[in-house]
This record gives structure tokens, C-alpha cells and sequence, in this order.
């Protein structure tokens, strides 16, 4: 399974409930989303926030504000996994009942020939609606497998993974989803070594925050060991 990791609670209630009174007061902002899709335009079917409004671009700033404030637990989860040295500017789509996203695959550079090119690494979605106000619209990440893995997370909660997989939203048979997506360029550009930092920095991270050992912890920390341990001898043995 390639990278995956699903993030619960990285945007506070608060600036969730803020930016969806936003997103219900200013209906003029919305236009098609099939106009970011290239030639995926046929697979797409919902609304998004125009690339050139001030809606979009407030709502983007607020969210990278939040990812960038590093005493915040969650905000520096993201950061030990992804390793961004670029955070793209936010698309912001609302999917109705009928709507979804094929399967397909994000491109591998964002915002080509603009001041906002990045290559994308890794792509990240944040669910803003409550999961019980709509059905369907779960994401889909390595949709070509037969067991792929199918996220509906919390209003607020959010799933990084990386961009070279297939994946899809799954058509909503009920209410409205909305959802911020941006695509990260990583420090790390070696997908097997973002992977190493990223279990380390945790096993890490779990030390220092948990001063005494317990055997839950312990567990944990042995077995992610294990795995760095295990994939660093497969690359390097």
C-alpha cells in the first residue's frame, strides 16, 4: 500500500464552522469543477470555488495558516509527514447528490509556468461537511486495487497521500460534500525516504511526549522500528 495517512481533527471546529458560513453566504463564487480537471474533465462532476476569487484565497490562507502553526499537535503530524517546502493554494469543491470524481491521477506538477509551480508529491483532502449530512462521497485512494482503502472523515479531519496513486470520490447519493484539496512539494523528494522520516519523526515525537514508558507505547515504538529497521535493509541491504 503506498503512502497513506489519514489525519482526524487537523483543522479546529472553529475555523471548520467559519469557513463553511463563508462557503453558504457567497453562492455567486461557485463555478463549474470540471474546469480544473484537463483531460479528466468528463470524470468530474461538481462545483468549486473560482481559482481567481477572494473566497478561495482567503479560505486557502486560513487553512495553511493552521498547517504552519506548530504548536498545534495535529499541524505538526502534518509536518513530520509530509516535510513541505510547499503547501499549493487550496481548491475548495462542493460535490451535490449525482456528483463524484472518476478514478484518476493528480498531475505531476501543479501550477506549471506560475509563480505557484510545485511538484507534487504528496495531494491532501479536508473534509468541511459532517459525515452524517451526506451519503457516498467517500475518497478512494489506489482505486485500481481490489481492497482499496475508502475515507469519510470528520468534518475537519483530512487524508495525505501520495499523488502518484489512483484515486477517486465516490458518486454522493445524498446531501452536499465540501472539501478543501491542495497538493504538497515534499523536502524529501525520494518517496522511500519521505517514508523513513515519517515513521521515525513519530517514533520520535511519541518519545518525547510521553515521558514514561508504558507498555502500549512500547509496543508501538517496537513495532515501527521494526519496520524502518526491515525497509532500510531491503533498500540498502
Amino acid at each position: 500500500m503506498p503512502y497513506v495517512y489519514p489525519i482526524p481533527n487537523l483543522l479546529p471546529p472553529e475555523l471548520v464552522s467559519e469557513i463553511n458560513k463563508r462557503l453558504e453566504s457567497e453562492p455567486e463564487a461557485w463555478v463549474d469543477g470540471a474546469q480544473t480537471a484537463g483531460r479528466e474533465r468528463g470524470k468530474k462532476k461538481n462545483l468549486e470555488l473560482a481559482v481567481d476569487s477572494d473566497l478561495r484565497v482567503q479560505v486557502s490562507d486560513a487553512i495553511t495558516t493552521v498547517l504552519r502553526d506548530y504548536q498545534r499537535r495535529e499541524s505538526l503530524l502534518f509536518t513530520f509527514l509530509a516535510a513541505p517546502s510547499k503547501i499549493g493554494k487550496f481548491l475548495v469543491s462542493s460535490t451535490d447528490a449525482g456528483g463524484g470524481y472518476g478514478d484518476h491521477m493528480d498531475n505531476n506538477v501543479m501550477g506549471k509556468g506560475t509563480a505557484e509551480e510545485l511538484r507534487s508529491d504528496l495531494s491532501m483532502t479536508i473534509f468541511l461537511s459532517d459525515p452524517e449530512s451526506y451519503e457516498g462521497g467517500e475518497l478512494v485512494i489506489d482505486s485500481d486495487m481490489a481492497f482499496a482503502p475508502s475515507f469519510k472523515m470528520p468534518a475537519g479531519g483530512a487524508v495525505l497521500y501520495a499523488t502518484n496513486s489512483i484515486h477517486r470520490v465516490n458518486p454522493v447519493t445524498k446531501g452536499t460534500r465540501v472539501a478543501a484539496i491542495t497538493w504538497i512539494e515534499s523536502e524529501i523528494a525520494d518517496p522511500f525516504m519521505r517514508q523513513v522520516n515519517a515513521d521515525l519523526l513519530q517514533c520520535l515525537n511519541a518519545v518525547s511526549l510521553n515521558g514514561e514508558q508504558n507498555p502500549q507505547l512500547a509496543a508501538f515504538l517496537t513495532l515501527k522500528l521494526e519496520k524502518i529497521r526491515g525497509n532500510l535493509q531491503k533498500r540498502f541491504g
